[in-house]
């Protein structure tokens, strides 16, 4: 199809060359079987799994995939991206009732579930759901799991970041990876869509973006769309001046440069080259170091060219000033391959900062922790830094043996099932979390209840009127003789 160049230059080219059939999707062709086949399970009734998962890094084609998809079947879509607001009280009244209900299409035509028309609820960057903005909303993804009559597609980067909050979403979903797309498919795409745009570009120019991507088929399509716009021609030098999304793979090579190399100086313009800040290098030569560097002594002149660093960086976060980064820069390149006493020749797998992966993997939990100090600081008086490290401490104690005294926290200080799971140390779905959450549920229907059995103010006033009526008027009674 042939698309006139200005209507079409200043469009997003991504939404434009957005498949529009799971036939067009390119690149992972067994993660596209499976979410066929998964729909196609849906159309002859609600499948043993009802949700799928769609897993894999950011531009491979995952919601492109899943609005394909709908598009082939017929099927109406209900989306929920990071944009929204998508705490447990909007995933139920948008994407949980969706799954529930009859609705309509963007066209207005009325499906009904029981007439066998589906509607498909995407909810894109599902891993994303945490902290006071998401209050509630991992509980919402389970029951939504549990209930749909519709099917459901959650989109996620890391699945072990949103299974790990409840057992339910990795035993009840179907999960489906997605893999980076190959540079030569990606070059296949561009070369289409250059034709198509009427630009004249050579395979040279086309691999640079390809390999530039990293697998990424939607920065593909961004690059080759900046330096497309306004050009017929495009050259090697505007793909070169492109940013390189390779930084782990740069990462790996500047570790090979510091810990293997024989040319401090290179090492040290690989550093200058390098789109990363000095603190981010520092975590990977520091979780490195000690894997490559064998001998003790150079593991000591390391370990103290690194401490260097450090000092130089705790100086920029005192001082504000940025020009001892070069120092530390230098100190953690040019110093640290220069402390070997020999090369280190040899197959070396260099590894991610561990500590990058444990905060990565602890986000959810401590944005649960912020939020449950603010509810024991606002109840105690007290800030939430302090409720965190002096309260906190003894409410979980309690919360952990005494019965009673959950019963009494839930009520007092407003606690749902997050806080309660992360009190607990247990998952949102466990036994414990579901136990706790029934008695409590059954201790407020038993407060309301006897509460209906009183006598309102409303009620106690107009009694005590009506007796005021019949009382007789004491001013206007006859006397005794005697009550003079």
């Amino acid at each position: 199809m042939k698309l006139e160049i200005g209507k079409s230059m200043s469009d997003d080219w991504t939404e434009l060359y957005r498949p529009k059939s799971l036939k067009e999707v390119i690149g992972n062709s067994k993660a596209v079987k499976e979410l066929k086949d998964w729909a196609v399970s849906w159309e002859a009734g609600i499948p043993p799994k009802r949700v799928a998962v769609l897993i894999g890094p950011p531009g491979v084609g995952k919601t492109s995939s899943a609005l394909a998809l709908a598009n082939d079947f017929g099927w109406g879509v209900i989306e929920m991206n990071a944009s929204d607001q998508r705490n447990g009280e909007a995933i139920r009244r948008v994407a949980l009732r969706g799954a529930l209900t009859d609705t309509f299409t963007s066209e207005g035509e009325y499906l009904s579930h029981r007439q066998g028309r589906k509607k498909l609820i995407i909810m894109d960057e599902a891993d994303n759901i945490f902290g006071r903005e998401d209050q509630g909303g991992v509980p919402a993804v389970v029951e939504l799991i549990a209930k749909t009559k519709h099917p459901v597609i959650l989109i996620v980067n890391d699945f072990y970041g949103l299974s790990r909050k409840s057992s339910a979403i990795k035993e009840k979903t179907l999960q489906i990876k997605f893999t980076r797309i190959p540079s030569p498919t990606i070059r296949t795409l561009l070369r289409k869509v250059a034709a198509d745009q009427e630009i004249s570009a050579s395979d040279g120019v086309l691999d640079i973006i390809a390999k530039n991507s990293n697998g990424d088929l939607r920065a593909a399509l961004r690059d080759l769309q900046a330096i497309g716009l306004g050009n017929i021609e495009l050259k090697e030098e505007q793909a070169m001046a492109l940013d390189n999304r390779l930084s782990s793979r740069t990462m790996y090579e500047l570790m090979g440069e510091i810990f293997q190399g024989t040319a401090p100086r290179l090492a040290q313009m690989h550093m200058w080259d390098m789109q990363e800040t000095p603190e981010f290098v520092l975590l990977w030569v520091d979780e490195n170091l000690p894997i490559a560097y064998r001998d003790s002594e150079d593991l000591w002149r390391g370990y103290q060219l690194l401490a260097r660093a450090d000092v130089m960086l705790g100086r920029v976060k005192r001082r504000q000033y940025f020009g001892y980064w070069s120092y530390a820069s230098d100190l953690i390149s040019f110093g640290m391959c220069a402390a070997k006493s020999r090369p280190y020749r040899g197959f070396i797998r260099y590894q991610f900062p561990g500590y990058l992966l444990k905060m990565g993997r602890s986000k959810s939990m401590r944005g649960a922790k912020q939020t449950l100090g603010l509810k024991l600081g606002s109840v105690c008086h007290t800030s939430s830094n302090t409720a965190i490290m002096e309260i906190m401490p003894y409410i979980r104690q309690l919360f952990k043996k005494d019965q009673e005294f959950r019963l009494a926290a839930m009520s007092i200080f407003g606690l749902d099932e997050e806080d309660a799971a992360f009190l607990l140390e247990e998952k949102m779905d466990s036994s414990a979390v579901k136990h706790l959450m029934q008695a409590l549920q059954r201790k407020r229907s038993g407060e309301a209840e006897e509460h209906d059995l009183r006598p309102t103010k409303i009620e106690e006033a107009a009694e005590k009127a009506a007796k005021e009526d019949k009382a007789p008027d004491e001013s206007l009674k006859q006397r005794s003789l005697f009550e003079y």
